[in-house]
C-alpha cells in the first residue's frame, strides 16, 4: 500500500488555528493558578476546586462533542462547523478569565473565575476535538500523519512561545492586571481571525461523511473495548498527570525554590523551543526504530531528568533552565507521536466497526489528559493550601517540600508506570497495515452490495 502525502501548505493552514487556541491554552495550564493566587488573591485551594470541576465538565461535554461532530452532516463537513461555532464564545472566555472587575468581592471574583472557567473549557473543547479528528482524517499514511501532526506541533509551539512572552510581560509589569487585560484582547482577536481561515481554507474529506457511530452509547463502548484505545487512554493519563503537576509548580518553583523571580517565560522559553527544534528528529527517529519505541525511550529519558528537580535550590538558574529544556526536547516526541498512534487506533476501529469515529476516539484521549491536567492543578492548590503557602512571601519548609516534591517525584512515578502500559501496545506499522487491507476489503464488499 503506497503511503498517502499531504501537501505541506495544506496542513500549515489546516493548523494555523493552533497558534491562537494554544497562546491562550498555554496561558491558563502555565499561569492561572499561579496569577489567581499572587494578583487575584484567591485561596489556591478555591483555584484547585474550580479547575477540577471544569474537568468533570469535560466528562460531559468532550464526549458529546466527539459524537456529535462524527455525525454532523453540513455543507461545510463534519469538523468545520465546529471550528466556526467556538470562534467567538473561545475568544470571550480569554477575555474574562483575565480581565475580572476590580471592584468585586472575594466570593463574587471566585464564581467570575468559575464561570469563565467552564466556558473556556468548553469553547475549546467545541475548537480542539473536531479540530484533532479533523487532523488524523487528513492522511491515512501511517508515517505521513505523523508529519501532519508534527507542523500541527510546531504551530501549537509557536503560540506556546507566544504564551511563554506573555508570562515574562506579566511577571514584570507594575500592573499584572492591565497587562493580563491587553493580553487577552490580543490573544482574542487571533485566535478569531485564524479559525475563520481555516474554515474558508480548509476541506474535509467526502468519502467520511455520515460514517459516525450510529448511538453515543455503541460509540463509545466501541472507545472503551478498544484494546490499543485503553492502553493509549492510560499512558496519556499517567503523562499527563505527570507534566501538568509540573508546569503548575514552574512559577512556584522559579519564585520560592529557586528564588529566580520573573524567571518562569525563560523556562518555558527554554522547554518550547526545545521542542520545536526536536520535531524533525523525532519523525525521522520513529520512522527508523518505530513510534511506540521512540515514545518510549522519551518517557524514560524524562523520568530520569526530573530527578534533577529534586535537587534544585537557591540560584540553580542553569539547572531550572537545563531540565526545562531537557524535558521539551523529550516532550516533542509524544505531542507528535501520540495524536498519530491515536489516529492508528481509529484505522482498527473502522476495519472492525465500518465506521470513521475520529470525533469519539479523540474526544475520549482529550478528556482523559484535560482530567488528568485538571487532577493535578487540583493537588497542587490541595498541597499548597494544607502545607501553608503564603502568597508572595518566604514559604516554609512544608510548602517547599511540597512543591519540589509535586514536581519531581509525583512525574517520575506517573511516567514509569506510562512505560509499563505502553509496553503493552503491539498495533505497530505491519498491524496498521492489515487493518487498513481489513477496512478497504469492507468498504469493496459494500460497494458490491449496492
Amino acid at each position: 500500500m503506497n503511503e498517502e502525502r499531504i501537501a505541506a501548505p495544506k496542513i500549515l493552514i489546516f493548523s494555523l488555528p493552533s497558534l491562537g487556541a494554544f497562546m491562550a491554552s498555554t496561558l491558563v495550564t502555565f499561569y492561572l493558578l499561579k496569577f489567581a493566587t499572587d494578583v487575584l488573591l484567591i485561596a489556591p485551594a478555591i483555584v484547585g476546586w474550580i479547575l477540577l470541576v471544569a474537568r468533570f465538565w469535560d466528562a460531559v461535554t468532550d464526549p458529546a462533542v466527539g459524537w456529535l461532530s462524527d455525525r454532523t452532516r453540513t455543507s461545510l463537513g463534519r469538523r468545520r462547523p465546529w471550528f466556526l461555532g467556538s470562534a467567538l464564545p473561545l475568544a470571550g472566555s480569554v477575555i474574562m478569565l483575565w480581565s475580572p472587575p476590580a471592584d468585586l468581592s472575594p466570593n463574587w471574583l471566585a464564581a467570575w473565575l468559575a464561570v469563565a472557567v467552564l466556558l473556556f473549557y468548553t469553547a475549546f473543547t467545541a475548537f480542539r476535538v473536531p479540530h484533532l479528528a479533523m487532523g488524523a482524517e487528513l492522511s491515512r499514511g501511517y508515517h505521513d500523519r505523523s508529519r501532519v501532526f508534527g507542523v500541527m506541533q510546531v504551530v501549537e509551539c509557536l503560540g506556546m512561545f507566544a504564551a511563554a512572552g506573555s508570562v515574562v510581560l506579566l511577571e514584570q509589569a507594575d500592573d499584572p492586571r492591565a497587562v493580563a487585560r491587553q493580553v487577552a484582547v490580543v490573544i482574542a482577536v487571533l485566535a478569531t481571525v485564524l479559525i475563520l481561515i481555516a474554515v474558508w481554507q480548509t476541506r474535509e474529506r467526502a468519502d467520511f461523511q455520515g460514517r459516525g457511530g450510529a448511538s453515543p452509547r455503541r460509540t463509545f463502548t466501541d472507545v472503551l473495548t478498544n484494546p490499543h484505545a485503553r492502553i493509549l487512554i492510560g499512558v496519556f493519563f499517567l503523562e499527563q498527570l505527570g507534566f501538568g503537576a509540573l508546569v503548575a509548580l514552574i512559577p512556584y518553583l522559579s519564585d520560592y525554590v529557586l528564588l529566580t523571580q520573573g524567571s518562569t517565560g525563560i523556562y518555558l522559553f527554554g522547554a518550547i523551543g526545545a521542542t520545536i527544534v526536536s520535531i524533525p528528529l523525532w519523525l525521522r527517529l520513529a520512522k527508523r526504530v518505530g513510534k511506540r519505541e521512540a515514545w518510549m525511550a522519551s518517557i524514560a529519558i524524562k523520568a530520569a531528568l526530573l530527578a534533577l528537580v529534586w535537587l534544585a535550590g537557591p540560584g540553580d538558574f542553569w539547572l531550572m533552565l537545563l531540565v526545562s529544556s531537557a524535558v521539551g526536547l523529550m516532550n516533542g516526541c509524544g505531542f507528535i507521536i501520540g495524536p498519530s498512534l491515536k489516529a492508528d487506533v481509529v484505522d482498527w476501529d473502522e476495519a472492525r466497526t465500518g465506521e470513521r469515529k475520529e470525533g469519539a476516539y479523540f474526544a475520549a484521549w482529550n478528556f482523559v489528559q484535560k482530567a488528568a491536567g485538571g487532577a493535578a492543578v487540583w493537588v497542587v492548590g490541595l498541597a499548597l493550601g494544607l502545607t501553608g503557602f503564603v502568597p508572595n512571601a518566604q514559604q516554609g519548609d512544608a510548602a517547599l517540600l511540597a512543591i519540589i516534591g509535586l514536581a519531581s517525584v509525583l512525574p517520575i512515578v506517573c511516567y514509569l508506570l506510562a512505560l509499563v502500559l505502553m509496553w503493552r501496545f503491539t498495533l505497530d506499522e505491519a498491524a496498521h497495515a492489515q487493518a487498513r487491507a481489513q477496512a478497504a476489503a469492507r468498504d469493496a464488499d459494500s460497494a458490491a452490495v449496492l
